[in-house]
């Protein structure tokens, strides 16, 4: 297991050359994996261009490379290139829980009640990045085989799952005070949190990882230097390592030196792991929701969280951690990531915004009921209106019962 669960593509090397001398890694049914969608030469061929513009080496020889491959021009080559699957685990979830929210930091007070939040989110066992993005979310997955271990007639290194995300809430509850307060206008009470569904998808992600011998421009000593590039679609993000000389001239300058360099679309989504679809209360306003993406991906970003996260749920060797996910599999709440059964979870999701907005309007009503005599004629008409268009949702399948057999890949807890 790695020392940190920082995703380092130097780490992510002499892991994966353990793992796939020591061990067979099979993966369960439920089980797909995105296809590697950019050939071994393209990858290495982009994935080189992105090392030599942040260390300097082989630059113009690298960039022409690049660009017309059939030209024989000296550019940096990595002396070892791994084609490897990272496990990751996809997430949607509606959570309910107590909140004290303000609408405003000016107000004088907080006001308590009850809000559902429903969210998506990105689960990686082995980092803190974030590989998954709009342009692999529309590459259909294949159902995982043993003909997915090799690809151009490369071995696959194939990464364990190492966790699962099961017991992400009662992390959440287990939550100090000081790490319960959201922000100024938001704070959890986490002992409150209830998860009405959970359904969590093993997905594997391609991408090539490699090393590379360079030198430091600075005093010409030679550093072994590791990067990795996404395989699922063309034009991937690189990640490469920071060497110790830019390390150093970003210091000089007092400029805040980047974990990793990461060239490529959408690179501000590296550290994006969550996506609030829908948060609904009574005071709850955007800026709540913002905030509560915002407390999650920072969560996420901490370099000891995955570890700390696997520690106390999955023990602190490989084989325990092993052995308790061995028997996790069959848990129904793991479904394979098909376009099929993520829509019925998402038609259960929006069911349950509508059936939540319903019951809230049914408690206005009944919160401003008037007194029998003084218009309470009325305020039954509209009471007996508001039960009637809940019937009808839960005539239409928005009825509690009805949202269970209606996502039969959604499980309730």
């Amino acid at each position: 297991m790695l020392n940190s669960c920082r995703l380092s593509a130097r780490r992510l090397v002499k892991t994966g050359s353990k793992c796939s001398k020591t061990s067979y890694r099979s993966y369960s049914d439920k089980v797909r994996a995105f296809p590697f969608g950019v050939s071994k030469e393209k990858a290495i061929a982009d994935l080189s261009l992105s090392v030599s513009m942040y260390t300097g080496n082989e630059v113009i020889g690298t960039f022409l490379r690049s660009v017309f491959p059939s030209l024989n021009l000296q550019a940096l080559r990595p002396t070892r290139v791994l084609p490897t699957y990272i496990p990751t685990w996809i997430i949607d979830a509606e959570l309910e829980a107590t909140v004290w929210t303000k609408k405003r930091d000016t107000d004088d007070h907080h006001s308590k009640e009850t809000a559902l939040v429903q969210f998506g989110f990105v689960f990686p066992p082995l980092s803190t990045l974030s590989l998954m993005t709009p342009n692999l979310l529309n590459v259909d997955t294949v159902p995982w085989s043993e003909d997915l271990r090799k690809h151009e007639g490369d071995d696959v290194l194939c990464l364990p799952y190492s966790i699962m995300p099961f017991q992400l809430p009662d992390l959440a509850r287990s939550l100090s005070v000081p790490n319960s307060n959201i922000a100024r206008v938001l704070r959890l009470e986490p002992s409150s949190l209830k998860e009405n569904m959970l359904a969590a998808y093993p997905v594997l992600i391609p991408v090539y990882l490699a090393q590379y011998s360079v030198e430091e421009l600075s005093d010409d000593t030679t550093h072994t230097l590791s990067a990795f590039i996404e395989a699922g679609f063309p034009g991937g993000r690189s990640v490469v390592e920071v060497l110790p000389g830019v390390e150093t001239f970003f210091k000089t300058f007092n400029i805040p030196v980047p974990p990793l360099f990461i060239r490529g679309p959408h690179m501000a989504l590296i550290k994006s792991f969550a996506t609030v679809r829908s948060m609904i209360g009574r005071n709850i306003t955007l800026q709540h929701r913002m905030l509560v993406e915002r407390w999650v991906n920072r969560a996420m970003r901490e370099d000891t969280a995955l570890q700390a996260y696997r520690d106390r749920f999955f023990g602190v060797s490989e084989a325990e951690a092993a052995r308790k996910i061995g028997t996790s599999w069959s848990d129904p709440r793991i479904r394979p990531f098909v376009k099929d059964e993520r829509a019925a979870n998402w038609q259960w999701l929006q069911d349950g915004s509508d059936l939540y907005l319903l019951r809230a309007m049914l408690q206005v009503y009944n919160n401003k009921r008037e007194p029998a005599g003084l218009g309470g004629g009325r305020t039954n008409t509209v009471r007996a209106r508001a039960r009637r268009h809940l019937g009808q949702a839960a005539d239409r399948g928005v009825g509690e019962g009805a949202r269970g057999e209606k996502a039969g890949v959604a499980v309730r807890l």
